[in-house]
């Protein structure tokens, strides 16, 4: 099952970035990070911009999780 999305952050800033990473993990929120690349006017450089996805909990552990118990239902048709 995969965590729920609760809001998605458009951040323009690192700095922003990371005073998000610690409020969500203080709040024990997972999150999932992406970088993209925003064209601007011509002949400006391209504006760096981060997708800052808050979920109900952590991504991997989740897959982590599901990993395990399919190991662990494999190993038992196994015997």
């Amino acid at each position: 099952m995969q965590p729920e999305l609760i809001a998605t952050h458009y951040l323009s800033s690192i700095d922003d970035v990371t005073e998000h990473l610690r409020a969500a993990a203080q709040l024990g929120l997972g999150v999932r990070v992406r970088s993209y690349l925003e064209a601007s006017e011509e002949g400006e450089e391209p504006a760096e911009g981060w997708e800052v996805e808050l979920l109900t909990s952590s991504p991997l552990h989740e897959a982590e999780s599901a990993e395990s118990a399919e190991q662990e239902a494999f190993a038992a048709t196994a015997e």
